[in-house]
């Protein structure tokens, strides 16, 4: 390769660089970037004993949503981590979602005598929703998600 046919390479390269940190400069300038937000939260998570427990299922449910595996494993109880296969094999197991955007609302909160018990739902792609429940650990960490029987 020549050097002028090089000196055009890398200098297309470095528009093609430029030309994708503006596109995502302007999606974050103009607020185009994916946002979650659930489209119900129950009164009981503004509780004092409750607001820990809702905001850790939130940040769960939003990375759940906008593909953020990495995000949403590390709210993982170590345990629960490692029943999962580690981060790596959590991370896989919820990339296989990827693209599919969720709506998400939490109907209840409790406590428990080990932690709080978070009652969500979630539907994708208009189907029915699904009735889930977490537990959050004192510590601030998922310990489990399961489905609740209709």
């Amino acid at each position: 390769m020549t050097r002028t046919a090089r000196s055009l390479k890398i200098a297309l390269v470095g528009v093609a660089a430029l030309s994708a940190g503006a596109t995502v400069w302007l999606r974050v300038a103009t607020g185009a970037t994916p946002r979650s937000a659930p489209s119900y939260v129950s009164p009981s998570c503004r509780l004092t004993a409750n607001a820990k427990a809702c905001a850790i299922a939130l940040r769960y449910l939003a990375a759940l949503d906008l593909d953020r595996a990495g995000d949403a494993c590390r709210l993982l109880a170590p345990g629960t981590l490692q029943a999962a296969g580690g981060l790596n094999a959590c991370k896989k197991t919820l990339l296989r979602a990827r693209g599919i955007r969720i709506h998400y609302r939490i109907s209840a909160v409790a406590q428990s005598p080990l932690g709080t018990t978070v009652r969500f739902s979630t539907r994708a792609n208009g189907r029915q929703w699904l009735r889930q429940q977490m537990l959050v650990s004192p510590a601030g960490r998922i310990v489990a998600v399961v489905f609740e029987p209709w």
